[in-house]
């Protein structure tokens, strides 16, 4: 439900970020002066001013821009122009297209991306997909005379540079896009329906031995980083993502029950994670606990540690690891896991897997553990 206020500086820089606990992604705020104007705030703390507005009978948005390169006069400025649009029964989004037709980067623009923005955690990467590719193929050409055959050869071509899984997420994308522009009234077909993804047989599974996993450690007690270092250790031995440890914050740590609350994972979904005494020691390394949110800060007052590569890539080097990707982490995690007796079952759970197809990978790993069952079952059944 969108809260109405009357937007200036000051009660605009004094709005929290959208809570990580919330459904929806972002709050909205509607301002008293102009009707229709939004500001949409997200869990990052993120501003954005849009238009909502009815035309020719249907619901219909449009960002303005962010707060902060706009300001309220600009905002409310420029949606009193797009209003006096609507008054002559001009769509403000149509007087932007040209006479050809809004071509694929304008509706990325425009519209995809700032719709991504406030709803996708992976807009980002989004983001990066149509820069470094898509507008270099698509980006010029005028939105409804894309065709099926273009997205087909375009698909095909991909996977000669880039393994099929990116293949397969570009493709994934693209589909998205197009549908979101037939549900916002701007294209009645998608081109992209119907194309099939390729198979991918690129997943990584490498992972570290006992041996290994013990020389890695030892390089990480020793490196100049200790911060970066014992998140990495942190990942090691919980399984977590990356993005999960660094983002990790004190309040969601219960020492008492040995949890971990994670308000939001890859999945969207939160979820609890088991503290080992291993784990609740490696956390007695940090020395901020109770003086800061973040687990791991970086160097920006208030901000978390970007990137743990620099210590990781030392730490692989002391140790004398080869062709091991911090990802590797969580799936070292997960043999060792089933090594020692874990099933495929508690390490989906232990993993946060939303789907039991995502843990199959790990199943040939089960094999010794199965024939260990197997045979109690049969010496119970034979005579002695």
């Amino acid at each position: 439900m969108s809260k109405l206020i009357r937007f200036s500086k000051r009660v605009i820089d004094a709005l929290p970020p959208q809570p990580a606990s919330a459904k929806a992604r972002e709050d909205e705020y509607s301002d008293t002066e102009v009707a229709g104007l939004k500001l949409l705030v997200n869990r990052h703390g993120r501003k954005f001013f849009y238009l909502r507005y009815r035309h020719a009978g249907r619901q219909r948005s449009m960002k303005l821009g962010n707060y902060g390169d706009l300001d309220v006069a600009d905002a409310r400025s420029l949606a009193l122009q797009h209003r006096a649009l609507l008054a002559k029964g001009i769509d403000p989004q149509d007087a932007n297209q040209t006479e050809q037709g809004m071509t694929f980067r304008r509706f990325v623009d425009d519209h995809y991306v700032p719709h991504a923005r406030v709803s996708k955690r992976s807009a980002n990467s989004d983001e990066s997909k149509f820069k470094t590719h898509l507008f270099a193929v698509f980006g010029h050409k005028p939105l409804n005379t894309i065709t099926r055959q273009e997205i087909q050869r375009y698909h095909d071509e991909l996977i000669s540079k880039r393994a099929p899984a990116t293949a397969n997420r570009h493709l994934a994308l693209l589909k998205r896009c197009f549908n979101l522009a037939i549900l916002w009234g701007h294209l009645e077909n998608n081109p992209a329906k119907g194309i099939r993804m390729h198979t991918e047989n690129n997943q990584s599974q490498r992972f570290l031995s006992v041996e290994e996993a013990q020389r890695l450690w030892k390089a990480l007690g020793k490196d100049d980083n200790q911060i970066a270092a014992t998140a990495i250790k942190l990942m090691l031995v919980t399984g977590v993502r990356r993005e999960e440890a660094l983002q990790a914050r004190w309040e969601h740590i219960d020492r008492d029950r040995q949890l971990w609350h994670l308000p939001m994972t890859k999945s969207g979904r939160q979820r609890f994670v088991m503290l080992s005494e291993t784990a609740l020691a490696v956390l007695s390394e940090l020395p901020n606990e109770g003086n800061g949110h973040y687990l791991f800060p970086g160097t920006k007052p208030g901000k978390p540690l970007s990137n743990a590569r620099k210590c990781f890539l030392r730490a692989l080097k002391a140790a004398g690891v080869v062709q091991f990707r911090i990802h590797d982490l969580r799936h070292t995690f997960a043999s060792l896991a089933i090594n020692n007796g874990a099933t495929l079952y508690e390490v989906q759970h232990l993993l946060g897997h939303a789907s039991n197809k995502t843990t199959q990978r790990y199943a040939h790993l089960a094999s010794d553990n199965l024939r260990d069952a197997s045979s109690r079952v049969g010496a119970l059944i034979v005579p002695g």
